[in-house]
């Protein structure tokens, strides 16, 4: 069989195995699209409802207003980062580690080029929009301090760290990944963060962190 024969039958073969994309995917898409190209308070549900090729009906059979869908598009941004790995597979006795693959996937998610514009949107149309201020910070923040917080919680019980509130200790590893890198960025006074800096960033927050919290020979490191 000819190399362009057997390229044809493997792009057929994909096209054909490929599951097709789900309506909801559809229009998520088509919400994140539309709200990085004009921001949130331009964009209508006709316009989503335009962009995915379906009817406004449609659009609100899967998700009940604006709102929705930009929280929607919010929570999957934070998945694509986080569905790498399960906090819950993190090995609470290696805490260091662990903090790393934590704090590197939050930084690549924070400094990610869609993850800013979400945030520069947020931080133009707030005042417009109160809402969008819970919208975010539910789909977004406190998910991500979440999920942290219950790995903290696991190292507590395994005896590797030793913080007493667990919700401030979470906030405060936030803080220390987050520095000012994340604020430079939106500014757009840096460049694109190369995985160097990332990674030194990260350790750096890390190392920090555990010279306040890790557990020592049977004793807080504080």
């Amino acid at each position: 069989m000819s190399r362009e024969a057997t390229t044809g039958a493997i792009e057929n073969i994909d096209l054909k195995d490929s599951p097709p994309v789900s309506k909801a995917e559809s229009i998520l898409a088509a919400a994140k699209r539309s709200f990085l190209a004009a921001g949130f308070g331009a964009v209508s549900m006709d316009t989503i409802a335009r962009e995915a090729g379906v009817s406004k009906a449609t659009v609100y059979a899967h998700f009940d207003g604006k709102e929705e869908l930009f929280g929607a598009v919010i929570e999957r941004e934070c998945e694509r980062y986080f569905a790498r790995f399960s906090v819950s597979e993190l090995d609470p006795c290696d805490v260091r580690a662990s903090l790393m693959v934590l704090g590197r996937r939050f930084l690549e998610l924070l400094l990610s080029p869609d993850a800013l514009a979400l945030h520069r949107i947020i931080l133009a149309e707030v005042t417009r929009f109160p809402v969008l201020g819970e919208v975010f910070w539910r789909a977004g923040p406190e998910r991500e301090r979440a999920q942290i917080e219950a790995f903290l919680k696991r190292a507590i019980a395994s005896g590797t760290l030793t913080p007493a509130d667990t919700r401030l200790a979470a906030e405060q590893f936030v803080a220390l990944i987050r520095g000012d890198v994340q604020l430079r960025h939106l500014l757009r006074l840096d460049a694109d963060a190369d995985r160097r800096g990332i990674g030194a960033a990260v350790d750096d927050a890390v190392a920090t962190f555990l010279r306040a919290f890790e557990r020592r020979n049977g004793t807080s490191a504080i």
